[in-house]
């Protein structure tokens, strides 16, 4: 970003080079805006670059309060705006499979790293720039408090972007221990981090700066149950090492109780084990859901894994077991309440044959009984990939006051962007572009 002026002019200002902020550039761009994207890491893709390129959400309104627990008019602009970022995707003929199910909705696999860098060519072909390991220091605004661009600072020196508009798309506040212990608990402080190392909420602080002010009702975040780990943070293992059928199994606290439904999802789970004693929980399930579910992958282009027989490899701590009775040693063993996990266990099996209504908590889908040997337990922490709880927005993505009246020229995507989801989810890369869309579209280029 050198050149013979510390100052630079366009017509869109986007910070973060993820799938949000890619996208609403792209768009843009592709609609004749200049677009200047400030990504302050080396290269682009930000989370995104470490997913597997699956765009799916909920097939209906219903399911997706069920599953994603938001707030229903921003969940319903993900539902809109779906069909809309699909057919942009194969307008510009990126590689789509074919349909298929994923956890509680459906969607397809993208050649995620195409569209991402089409959407780099994109902004330069129309006289835009991406300027990697950049800074943003502070958004600067006008004597009426409308956002008007933003001081960054790249090795070549500190730069005044000028911009018509500008959206805040830095991928959420994951990495921020000290944000994650404010906003979803204290116990997150500590949590496993399975995402890229950069998004630490720097755009949220940014906004929250000029006015915006943070979504009250979301503390949610996407992550998964994971095994503990000698080698944890390498990329290789967030898929490998995630308990994604925790929700056919039981959860257990150190006390010996379940503490949530389970059968809502691994992601939601993952968010309830952060609440209970030191953020850990036995998860426990038997044969039949170990054949049917724990060897066998989420997705269709994934792999099988057996995650037990992973877990193990990779020093997890958890026991295949020929008796409850060896669960119950293994239980006491790592500090968890051995006789009340065996009662739980054994209560629930009895309640799923004849009494299922009265299990607390009870179950909104499977409720089966876990009683077919051997059996398999492990000891689970939460591991965090992105957050839900970012700006307050409308449903034209502009970031609002505490008043609720929005911030002139300020926008928000992808997870800087609150509320669409609230302790569930449904779908990480649908959620970013599908607002990166709606933001783009609101800044003024349809």
């Amino acid at each position: 970003m050198s050149g013979d002026s510390d100052i630079l002019d366009c017509d869109l200002l986007v910070i973060g080079g993820g799938m949000a902020g890619l996208s609403a550039a792209g768009w843009a761009a592709e609609r004749g805006a200049r677009v200047i994207v400030v990504e302050k890491a080396s290269d682009i893709g930000g989370s995104a670059f470490l997913s597997g390129g699956v765009v799916w959400t909920a097939t209906s309104a219903g399911r997706m309060q069920i599953y994603g627990g938001g707030n229903p008019q921003l969940a319903q602009i993900v539902l809109e705006n779906y069909p809309k970022a699909l057919g942009w995707l194969r307008k510009r003929d990126v590689a789509i499979s074919p349909a298929m199910p994923v956890l509680h909705g459906r969607g397809y696999q993208i050649d995620i790293i195409d569209h991402l860098r089409g959407c780099v060519r994109l902004v330069e072909q129309a006289g835009g720039m991406v300027a990697l390991e950049t800074t943003t220091e502070a958004l600067i605004t006008d004597a009426s408090g409308a956002v008007i661009g933003a001081r960054t600072q790249h090795a070549d020196g500190g730069v005044e972007i000028r911009a018509r508009a500008t959206i805040i798309a830095t991928g959420g506040y994951q990495a921020s221990p000290d944000m994650r212990a404010t906003y979803i608990h204290p116990n997150a402080r500590d949590m496993l981090l399975r995402s890229n190392p950069v998004s630490d909420g720097a755009g949220i602080q940014l906004a929250r700066a000029v006015g915006g002010r943070m979504c009250d009702d979301n503390p949610g975040f996407y992550g998964h149950l994971v095994s503990a780990s000698r080698e944890w943070g390498l990329e290789r293992h967030y898929t490998g090492l995630s308990q994604y059928h925790s929700d056919q199994s039981l959860l257990i606290n150190e006390l010996g109780a379940r503490f949530c439904d389970e059968t809502t999802g691994d992601h939601t789970n993952t968010y309830h084990t952060v609440t209970q004693p030191n953020a850990r929980a036995i998860c426990f399930w038997d044969a039949r859901v170990h054949q049917d579910y724990a060897t066998r992958s989420v997705v269709e282009t994934a792999p099988p894994l057996d995650k037990m027989k992973v877990a193990l490899e990779h020093g997890g701590e958890g026991v295949i077991a020929a008796s409850l009775d060896e669960v119950e040693r293994f239980a006491s063993a790592h500090g968890f309440d051995g006789a009340r996990t065996m009662a739980t266990i054994r209560d629930y099996n009895e309640r799923t044959r004849s009494g299922w209504e009265t299990l607390v908590p009870g179950r909104a889908d499977v409720c089966e009984a876990l009683d077919r040997a051997p059996f398999y337990a492990l000891i689970v922490y939460p591991a965090i990939t992105f957050t839900f709880g970012g700006l307050a927005i409308d449903a034209t993505a502009r970031v609002l006051r505490e008043d609720g009246t929005p911030v002139p020229g300020l926008f928000a995507a992808g997870s800087d962007a609150g509320g669409a989801y609230g302790t569930g989810y449904a779908g990480g890369l649908a959620l970013a572009m599908t607002f990166g869309l709606v933001a783009a579209r609101s800044a003024g280029w349809q």
